[in-house]
């Protein structure tokens, strides 16, 4: 099998195979808490180990993963580390940028953080203005809802914990699996699907840790399973191939 990560090649190797291809596969993620049973590294290696999935699957190239994100809420939790969303954008698009003088012209962030997306959809926005690329974002727990049975309504959750023993079980420990209710924030201010006032959603960043002692929660962390971070695995990569496909019939102005 051809070598899809571009770390992992020499510079001639990857000039050679810059000549059949133009589209680049970008992971990113984050090193935050994911609740004492999970990796903080949850997001960068679920992100990384689709990307390569799927370059392998359609011969794409894969760039190294970027591993810190925009995590500033989950801040009160130890080990979790934070990357200002402005600077995050401006080193995606710096290091696009090198691809691009490359011959890259087509870009397909496999984005394993929700923090990320914001500074992930200006960058591809950047991307087009500046360079004439085509770059656009996708997240396994907003496609996987639209074409499968899995809700991904969680933050190291069911979901999410299933996806990491898909990459590698041995990075997840079940025994400190326990999902709690998050706190309300006041009495007023509580915790249904968001937080809300009298029912009406109130948008407010709130750091984690002042309404969870442990960091996870939505979809119980104690019903994740292998077999079950295999299918949405195998779903979301099958997903992805297909946009690749899709990216690669856009005409570049």
């Amino acid at each position: 099998m051809n070598k899809v990560l571009i770390e992992e090649m020499s510079w001639s190797e990857f000039r050679q195979a810059m000549a059949s291809t133009d589209l680049i596969i970008f992971p990113t993620g984050s090193v935050e808490e994911h609740g004492p049973h999970n990796p903080l590294g949850a997001d960068l290696i679920v992100a990384r180990a689709i990307a390569r999935a799927v370059g392998e699957k359609t011969g794409a190239l894969v760039a190294p993963v970027m591993p810190i994100g925009n995590a500033r809420g989950l801040l009160g939790f130890p080990g979790t580390v934070h990357l200002d969303p402005d600077l995050l954008r401006q080193v995606i698009v710096s290091v696009c940028a090198c691809f691009v003088h490359h011959g890259a012209k087509r870009f397909l962030f496999i984005n394993g953080h929700g923090g990320n997306a914001s500074p992930l959809r200006l960058a591809c926005a950047d991307l087009y203005d500046d360079y004439g690329v085509i770059a656009t974002h996708s997240e396994w727990w907003t496609a996987l809802p639209h074409i499968s049975e899995f809700k991904c309504d969680d933050h190291g959750g069911k979901y999410e914990t299933s996806m990491v023993m898909a990459v590698d079980g041995s990075l997840v420990n079940m025994t400190e699996a326990k999902t709690l209710a998050r706190r309300n924030l006041t009495p007023g201010l509580t915790y249904e699907e968001g937080l809300q006032f009298r029912g009406a959603a109130v948008p407010m960043p709130v750091p984690l840790h002042m309404v969870s002692d442990r960091g996870n929660y939505g979809a119980r962390a104690e019903e994740a399973s292998r077999t079950m971070g295999d299918a949405m695995f195998a779903a979301y990569v099958d997903f992805c191939a297909g946009l690749v496909e899709e990216l690669r019939m856009i005409p570049l102005l």
